[in-house]
Parts: C-alpha cells; structure tokens; sequence
C-alpha cells in the first residue's frame, strides 16, 4: 500500500534523529514494514488483478452470482488470446469456480510466459436481503488459506454500496480487513475506507480515500492514521496525475506532529 510505504520511508528516515516523545519510532517502522510485506507478497499482488472479485461477468437480474455452467470448472489464463477461459484443470471446488492466479509484471499486467502461483476460489455466499461472494486464494497445492474474503451488498442499499471482511497473508504474517465503499458524487467518484489489524503487533490503521477518475487524468484525497500500543502516524494529502504529469502533495505526522511533506511533481520517461 502506497501511503504506508511512505509513512515507513519517513519513520526510517527519522529513527536515530528525534528526541523526546519521537525518539523511538522502531517498533512502529518494523510493524508497518509487515504490512508492506504482506501486500508485496506474490499471491496478494496477484489477487488485485481482480480486485477481490474475480474475472467473471456481472450476473443477470435474480441470476445466480456464479453461473451454474462455472461450477467446478477452473479459468485459466492464456498469453496467446490474453483473457481467461475455462481449462481441462480438475480439483475446482463443486460448489464454487476456481481461478488461477499468476505473476504480475511491474504494470499490473498477468507476465507472459504465464507463470501460476496460486489459485482463487470463488463461492455464492448469499442470503436472503444480501448478494455475496466468498473468495479464499491458495498457493498451488491447496495449503492453508493466505487470502479469505467474503464482498456483500444489502439489497436495500444504493447501487455501488458494498462491504468485504476477511484476511490476508504472506504465510507468516496475518491481516484482519474491513473494506467499505459506495460511489460519491459521480459515477467515476467511488470513496472506500479500509481498516487493517495486526493483532500480533497490535497495529491497527484506518483508510479513507476518495477518488476522481477522468479519461485522462486521476486525483484520489488519502487519509491514512496507523498507530500501535506507543506511536500514532498519519499521512494526509492529495496525489494525481494529468496526462503524464504526476503530482504529490501530502504531510506525515507522527502523534500529532508534522514530520515530513511528501511533495512534487514528475513526468515519466
């Protein structure tokens, strides 16, 4: 996660220099650098190829969220016609669809030759009043899960209006999440607020973004606060890019002071 990656570059930058209330910032630095680890992981890199929901197409009205003709069946993906489609591939759960993940290039994009280092099952986990899937990622073998989620929608919220819990992993490192997010103001305006916990280091940090996306341009306003049983950081700002223009404008502080601006602008060769 960007913002936090920030903060830990400050608080890596300011161990050893401050005084005072500031003068140990180590035990908040090593527990952020977990979290970075966790979502730098293979599988979870992988996983935001989908953003949580999988390569699947929005179902009809009152049509199941997982087809019936996708039930046990695995998708896979092919460098060749570059999208997904179902494989010969057995061991997909019959209650539920199963997708291969992959190593992800530095854009974002599946690399080619695709390389598999997991897989993602996903399950209709409705109930009456509420639409849901339930999607847990594995590493290839089926071990324990590294990733279980369940997304929902209450039928009687706004369109757009949805809620995930669950967790993630790297094998080693667990985070407890609670995702919110409705659309705002317009359609390409969609707000989110994340909460992640670390019962382990008894870290807990609080997400709120909002962002506006345009054919050519992004702006998105991030308030990040994380604290730990000692020391509260916070990284607020604003960040986006123009054509090729990318533009930061954000402040770090920790337990209330301000420690760092994260500023500037660039264009990318």
């Amino acid at each position: 996660m960007r913002p936090i990656a920030w903060i830990a570059v400050v608080l890596t930058a300011a161990c050893g220099e401050s005084t005072g209330p500031l003068s140990d910032l180590s035990g908040l630095r090593s527990s952020l650098a977990v979290v970075n680890t966790v979502f730098a992981s293979p599988l979870v890199q992988s996983l935001g190829v989908f953003r949580f929901g999988g390569p699947l197409a929005a179902p009809a009205a009152g049509a199941p969220l997982i087809p019936d003709s996708l039930l046990g069946k695995t998708l896979a993906f092919t460098c060749a016609s570059q999208r997904y489609a179902e494989s010969g591939d057995s061991g997909a759960p019959a209650t539920g669809v199963r997708v291969v993940l992959y190593q992800r290039a530095p854009d974002g994009s599946i690399a080619c030759p695709a390389t598999a280092i997991g897989q993602l099952d996903l399950f209709d986990a409705s109930a009456p009043g509420t639409t849901a899937v339930r999607g847990v990622a594995t590493a290839p073998g089926g071990a324990a899960p590294l990733v279980d989620y369940t997304i929902s929608h209450n039928v009687a919220d706004a369109k757009g209006v949805a809620s995930a819990t669950g967790f993630v992993s790297d094998g080693q490192q667990r985070l407890d999440f609670q995702v919110t997010g409705e659309p705002g103001s317009g359609l390409h305006n969609p707000i989110a607020t994340v909460q992640l916990d670390d019962a382990t280091a008894d870290l807990h940090a609080v997400l709120h973004h909002a962002a506006e996306m345009g054919v050519d341009t992004y702006y998105e306003d991030v308030d990040l606060s994380v604290h730990d049983a000692v020391l509260s950081a916070e990284l607020k700002g604003s960040t986006g890019w123009f054509n090729t223009l990318r533009s930061w404008d954000e402040i770090v502080s920790v337990n209330d002071a301000p420690v760092a601006k994260v500023g500037g602008s660039l264009v990318p060769e």
